[in-house]
């Protein structure tokens, strides 16, 4: 009986230890792929930020050089700066002169 006892005790002790092992493993694992999941979110987020603050300005430079095509007015309301902005803007289409339009688009 004892050594019936002292072979289960062998066999639970081995039994242990493969446990504790697989048991490191899946840790370090998951802190690997916790890492993974912070590195993609940094992916995504960062260039959403970085979008954020960097292409108003950008645009709005953009914008201005081709302001006459467009047909707005320097003092005017602009309405793709309003957009950037943060605004709903408001583009009034009936106040585009259309000979200009048509000049630019027979060239």
């Amino acid at each position: 009986m004892d050594e019936e006892i002292k072979k289960l005790l062998e066999q639970n002790l081995k039994l242990t230890e493969e446990i504790y092992t697989m048991t490191r493993k899946i840790k370090g694992y998951l802190a690997f792929q916790r890492l993974v999941s912070l590195f993609y979110i940094f992916i995504i987020i960062a260039p959403i930020i970085l979008g954020i603050i960097y292409l108003p300005p950008l645009l709005g430079g953009l914008f201005d050089q081709y302001k006459d095509i467009l047909g707005m007015q320097g003092g005017s309301n602009n309405a793709i700066r309003g957009l950037l902005n943060g605004g709903t803007g408001s583009l009034n289409v009936n106040s585009l002169d259309m000979g200009t339009v048509k000049s630019l688009l027979n060239k």
